[in-house]
Order: structure tokens, then sequence, then C-alpha cells
């Protein structure tokens, strides 16, 4: 899917926290916005993911205006530098809850969260919790939870910065790898050059 926000902006009150963004993201490709903390790349993103109204310009996928869908009719996954996992559930149900909010069939539901574990090797960990797993795999647990939904456009919003160098730099690669597999547009937020 094509990303192409046009004349974008977003002001909080007189701070413009993006002012007159164009960009064309082709289908498949994965982009990164780079720049130091405060200057829009993730109010940015949030805009795409429909979490953030502009204030004015547009956003298209594939040439149709998407600034009034919600997040949830938009069929992104996003994926944060907290993880967000939530910390009572397994590992199978933090995978799982978006396809439990769409009343996906349970046997579906199994097969989808097994397939997405197994690709990104946690599919031995399902019944664990996160407190149980290192850093590295709840990582691979938030980006398997965003995975699962099948979407067609994924969001990385400083998604390795609580990460060790060494841990980075795999996590780097598995991003890329399975990017490239299931060639989904991908939009990726950054401060760290060194995390490209």
């Amino acid at each position: 899917m094509e990303i192409t926000p046009e004349k974008l902006c977003k002001y909080f009150g007189k701070v413009k926290a993006v002012d007159e963004l164009d960009l064309d993201i082709g289908d498949r490709e994965f982009v990164a916005l780079l720049g130091p903390s405060g200057c829009g790349k993730t109010t940015t993103l949030l805009m795409i993911a429909g979490i953030y109204r502009p204030t004015s310009g547009y956003i298209k996928f594939d040439d149709r205006v998407v600034n009034h869908l919600l997040p949830k009719e938009r069929n992104i996954g996003m994926v944060f530098q907290s993880y967000a996992l939530y910390p009572h559930m397994t590992v199978f149900d933090n995978i799982a809850y978006p396809l439990k909010l769409k009343r996906t069939p349970r046997k579906e539901m199994r097969e989808r969260v097994q397939r997405v574990a197994d690709m990104m090797g946690i599919g031995d960990l399902l019944d664990r919790r996160p407190a149980q797993l290192s850093g590295g795999q709840q990582q691979r647990v938030a980006v398997a939870r965003a995975l699962v939904k099948e979407p067609a456009i994924l969001l990385f919003d400083e998604p390795l910065s609580n990460l060790d160098a060494k841990l980075r730099l795999r996590m780097r690669g598995e991003i890329k790898r399975v990017q490239e597999d299931l060639g989904i547009t991908s939009v990726y937020v950054t401060h760290d050059q060194a995390q490209l």
C-alpha cells in the first residue's frame, strides 16, 4: 500500500510539530524517519495511524484520503518503544488480542498466532507471561501482535530503544527480514542513526 502525506501539518497550540510535510512512500517500501527528539517523527507516525488528526493537509493510502478513518479502520499494525504488552496475559493472548477484538474464530486464531510466533522465533513461548521473557523476546511478541492482524502497513515507533546494542543489531535484521518476506509497507521512526 502506498502512503502519501500531502502538505501535512499538526499544531499543538502555537507549536508546529509537523509543518507542510510531503512524502511518497511506495508500496512494499521500508522508510525510516530519522531525526532528533521533538522534530515531529512520532507525530507524523501517529497521524498515519489515525491516533492524531492532522491540523491540515491529507494522508492518502493508495490515492484514497484517510484523514476521517479511525485507527481500527486503517489496517495498520503498530509496534511501540514500550512493547505495550499486557503483563497478566500469556504470550499467546498478547499476540491474539487484536484477533479477539475482531471475534476471529478460535481455530483460525490459533493457526494465525502460531504462524506469526514461529516466524518471529517465539513459537515455543506461547504459554509464558511477559515477565518471563527477555527484552528481545518481548519485542518479538510486540512485532508478532502487529503482524497477526495481517496489516497493509506496519508502523514502528523507536522499537529497539530499550534493547542492548547487540540485541538491537539482531532485531533490526529480523524486522527487515520479516518486512521483506511479507512485503508490508513500513515506516520506522528513530532518533538513532545506528538503529537503521
